[in-house]
């Protein structure tokens, strides 16, 4: 059976700036994040984008037991 395009839902990839400012946290404090294991999307060496349902089941994940 063909799956429909248009039906499938879209990741939301953030910035690491972004994802800072969305949840009113330090930069340093993503990148902690990202070190304990926060999801990622490398692009390249420095481009890092984090996948916005998958960083806030990690976070609930880890904050919430």
């Amino acid at each position: 059976m063909a799956t429909n395009m248009c039906s499938r839902k879209r990741t939301r990839y953030l910035s690491v700036k972004q994802f800072a400012e969305e949840y009113n946290i330090s930069l340093q404090q993503v990148y902690n994040l990202v070190n304990q294991g926060l999801p990622t999307l490398r692009l390249g060496s420095a481009c890092i984008r984090i996948p916005h349902d998958e960083a806030m089941d990690f976070i609930s994940q880890r904050f919430n037991n």
